[in-house]
């Protein structure tokens, strides 16, 4: 589908440093070495969820071919601005992809494969925490929502 088209290749990522996250004083999420591209386009939008998934980790396990070895985080922010007025709206939707969990001991995976299931495994768990969490404060029974455990739940607090 890419080497055919070749139009995603104005979005590629130009190296592969490690993301960082960084919260202001007033809570404010501020993501190092990820890009943020403007489409004008639905097709634009398209070809960036592609790109997206093209390039994630993907491994092939005892129990799955084709097993994603990463989670895939794909963001989209609308902006809009009422006509005659300085008023503006943002909104974001978090498009969210987990990676594959698999049991460690029915896949006797080992070595690299092995230490990315206990990261997916562990993330998973994290994720679940936060769920639960705000599920908690919604009923008064909760104050505090773990959200710093993990990357993925740190980005989805936004």
């Amino acid at each position: 589908l890419f080497s055919s088209r070749r139009r995603h290749t104005r979005f590629l990522p130009v190296s592969w440093a490690r993301r960082c996250v960084q919260e202001t004083d007033i809570g404010n999420i501020h993501l190092r070495n990820l890009s943020v591209h403007e489409c004008f386009s639905e097709q634009d939008g398209i070809d960036l969820l592609m790109m997206g998934n093209f390039i994630r980790q993907v491994s092939s396990t005892p129990m799955n071919q084709s097993s994603s070895r990463s989670h895939c985080i794909f963001t989209i922010a609308i902006e809009g601005r009422e006509k005659d007025s300085d008023t503006v709206f943002l909104s974001k939707l978090h498009l969210v992809d987990l990676a594959g969990s698999e049991r460690i001991s029915k896949t006797q995976v080992e070595g690299t494969l092995l230490n990315e299931a206990k990261h997916i495994n562990l993330s998973l768990t994290y994720l679940e925490q936060v769920i639960i969490a705000l599920q908690e404060r919604k009923v008064g029974s909760r104050q505090h929502i773990p959200y710093r455990n993990s990357l993925m739940t740190t980005i989805l607090k936004d």
